[in-house]
């Protein structure tokens, strides 16, 4: 294999390890192994490249030391992105073998998804800084052959991670998302996360009021009205920051604060503007408490979103609005741009 043609391998396989990690970011249930093995072997195929990749990087380096000072230019986004995937790839690997550095200002899956933002915007950078055509012998059979060879070691490597994380690992505490169970079940273990810059507002519960809008009208309910019900959803908190808790969540099913019968969608919205829409379930709760205690501040008291099945930011803290209407809930970005 051709320098250059690692080069435009690499251009496909960096946003296409970024892609599957998204998706990885978004399933909170479903076909989540598939994609988390398909990630896995997307990502280790940039280790297979190591050897042609570098020898790309020796004579761009020898270029760049000659007279010709514009040869430079391009040269510190090529070490930026080259730090960049080292981090992905290490943090990602550290993290399936269970180091998940808990105490550390940021976590392994933190460092992984923050390294593999940024490795994608460098590497668009880098390709067009040093722009790299394919030929028609790029797509020949040969090239397919030599690919699905390197595909397979990558395959061969990501069987050996993921077996060194089943050894280590203790059986049921990892999930298909990636995540670990804490080591604490107790509500007051659950780490206090916000989506980036969010913060904990001061909620008075006596003063607190829901507003809920639905067909036109709208009705504000206290907290000791929404404590006449007491339901419970035992449901699993799966945290993008790679931690999971099981824990049962008390409070009111959202169903019962609509007109009997409804359907559509709900805008469920934070004291701090944060929102999120979901189809409207029967597994929608708004909790008011949790593990037989009520929910501490920094978790979302008064009240909390209860979503069985996804992962942790739509579990929309501080709850202060819901809106109930038919439009689809995918009319939103699949990630909160706040």
């Amino acid at each position: 294999m051709r320098g250059r043609q690692a080069n435009l391998l690499l251009l496909v396989v960096v946003p296409l390890s970024a892609a599957t990690g998204f998706l990885m970011f978004v399933l909170g249930s479903g076909p989540v192994w598939p994609v988390a093995i398909l990630h896995g072997v997307v990502a280790l195929l940039v280790v297979v490249l190591v050897p042609w990749k570098s020898m790309v990087v020796r004579r761009a380096l020898h270029r760049s030391m000659g007279p010709r000072h514009e040869r430079r230019a391009g040269v510190c986004t090529s070490a930026l992105l080259g730090f960049t995937v080292v981090l992905a790839l290490l943090t990602g690997v550290v993290h399936v073998v269970g180091l998940l550095f808990d105490e550390a200002p940021l976590t392994t899956m933190q460092l992984h998804v923050g390294g593999g933002v940024l490795a994608v915007v460098l590497t668009v950078a880098h390709a067009r800084q040093r722009r790299v055509r394919p030929r028609r012998a790029d797509l020949s059979r040969r090239s397919f052959v030599r690919l699905a060879g390197l595909a397979s070691v990558a395959t061969v490597l990501t069987a050996g991670v993921q077996a060194s994380g089943a050894l280590k690992a203790r059986r049921g505490i990892r999930r298909a998302t990636g995540s670990f169970q804490l080591t604490d079940s107790a509500v007051a273990a659950i780490p206090a996360t916000s989506w980036f810059f969010d913060q904990a507002p001061e909620l008075e519960p006596s003063s607190w009021r829901l507003t809920v809008t639905t067909g036109g009208s709208s009705r504000d309910w206290s907290l000791a009205e929404l404590d006449q019900w007491r339901d419970r959803q035992v449901a699993v908190l799966d945290c993008t920051g790679g931690w999971w808790t099981e824990q049962e969540w008390v409070g009111v099913r959202l169903s019962r604060l609509l007109p009997p019968g409804s359907t559509g969608t709900v805008e469920v919205t934070s004291a701090t503007g944060y929102s999120r829409r979901l189809p409207l379930t029967d597994q929608l709760l708004l909790a008011t408490a949790v593990g037989g205690t009520g929910i501490f501040r920094a978790h979302g008291a008064p009240a909390r979103l209860v979503v069985p099945g996804r992962r942790g930011y739509h579990w929309v803290k501080w709850v202060v609005r819901i809106s109930h209407d038919e439009r689809p809930w995918w009319v939103q970005p699949p990630l909160p741009l706040r």
